[in-house]
């Protein structure tokens, strides 16, 4: 034992470099595809009753790769398919711009089976003998923090062959495992899921019957409200997951800790409700309110950015700086949601009148561009075109009173 966690440290310390690493490339619409079409294959296999295969070129797995190390600036990945093989190249940004890298290479077998799996830490190989065992330990510690079982990698996947740009993987996972993958998550500071779902029943008894101004669904989530401390920031931030399920539905509860409790069934999932007399950007504001509440704000921008950048290709409603505006605002009121010296003055803001959420003015802003266009006028979501058509939205947000700091 004493000499495994002796090669495991010196192997740690040879794959840490405080040398530069390239920032991560911008994704293209093409790229946001690409990573949303794999996510629904892995989901739709989650769902599914038998085994089933996926398949993915290079260039989807690269733009995957794009998408996913833009939304985590610590993370660089890079595929690549050679011969019979998958290799996956990886780093991680430590505290101090210090990187720890490694990669993990996934190998057919003569019987198109489990494939031999190896990896590396920086330099230093992780021989098979050892690779095993950790996967095991990983496996269990990840089972004990979300409480339930998870497959082993022999028994999620029964068959692999790379070859030609291409990695076909066969996969057996069980219904539930997307669900709790995502309880090992930090959860020391998760949204109360059971007071989002008794603030969307009581707000769904109040409001139900008529159409609704998307401020009137926020000035009865925070009736009687908490006026202060910790206890008021709880509330705000399950009100915005409860605005979200109100608006678009309830799965959006699953933002919430211990989202399962039980809803009344005979609610319809939601209201009637619209933001500058829009419904899309009714949905658009509360899911952003609420992931900017349950996680790290970034993460918000960066879905926002991606679901516009895919709606600009065929069969989409085009990029929409509306669209994007919504976004921004539902942002910023769930970061005052979250923030102890800012959730209480929300309660004393919807309860004193109903407070404008998005100016008029961004309904002038451009949309239904196809990504010709916007490449044309924009070139991608790093240009300075780009960040001044941002920076209009921001300054028209900084106008409403509910939207300052």
């Amino acid at each position: 034992m004493l000499g495994l966690l002796a090669l495991i440290l010196f192997a740690g310390a040879a794959a840490l470099t405080g040398e530069g690493i390239a920032a991560p490339d911008v994704p293209s619409a093409s790229d946001v595809r690409a990573a949303r079409n794999l996510a629904v294959a892995l989901a739709e296999v989650a769902a599914a009753e038998e085994p089933s295969p996926v398949t993915a070129s290079i260039a989807d797995m690269e733009g995957a790769a794009r998408v996913l190390t833009n939304g985590v600036p610590r993370l660089r990945l890079s595929p690549r398919v050679a011969d019979d093989a998958l290799a996956v190249k990886a780093a991680f940004r430590l505290s101090g711009g210090t990187w720890l890298t490694g990669g993990v290479r996934i190998t057919e077998v003569e019987d198109y089976g489990y494939p031999q799996i190896s990896a590396n830490i920086g330099t230093l190989p992780i021989p098979t003998l050892l690779l095993e065992p950790l996967l095991g330990m990983a496996h269990k510690a990840a089972e004990m923090r979300a409480g339930q079982r998870f497959p082993t990698t022999r028994e999620a996947i029964l068959a692999f062959e790379a070859g030609k740009g291409t990695a076909n993987v066969v996969l057996d996972l069980p219904r539930g495992l997307l669900k709790g993958v995502s309880k090992l998550a930090p959860s020391d500071d998760a949204i109360d899921g059971h007071l989002a779902n008794r603030l969307y029943v009581s707000a769904y008894q109040r409001l139900e019957g008529r159409p609704l101004d998307l401020s009137e669904v926020y000035a009865a989530l925070f009736a009687d409200a908490p006026q202060s401390g910790e206890r008021a920031r709880s509330h705000a931030r399950a009100a915005m997951v409860a605005a979200a399920m109100l608006v678009v539905g309830p799965r959006a509860g699953r933002l919430a800790r211990d989202s399962e409790a039980a809803l009344t069934p005979m609610l319809p999932p939601t209201l009637r409700v619209t933001l500058a007399g829009r419904d899309d950007l009714a949905k658009h504001f509360t899911l952003s309110a609420a992931l900017a509440a349950a996680a790290d704000p970034a993460i918000g921008r960066a879905l926002g950015t991606w679901k516009e950048l895919d709606d600009s290709l065929a069969g989409g409603s085009g990029f929409s700086f509306v669209d994007l505006a919504a976004d921004r605002a539902g942002l910023r009121l769930g970061e005052t949601a979250a923030d102890p010296a800012r959730a209480a003055r929300l309660s004393r803001r919807f309860s004193a009148d109903s407070p404008e959420l998005l100016p008029l003015s961004a309904l002038g802003f451009n949309e239904g561009m196809s990504s010709s266009a916007f490449e044309r006028h924009y070139r991608d979501v790093s240009s300075t075109e780009y960040a001044a058509a941002v920076a209009r939205i921001d300054r028209a947000l900084d106008m409403l009173p509910v939207m300052q700091p």
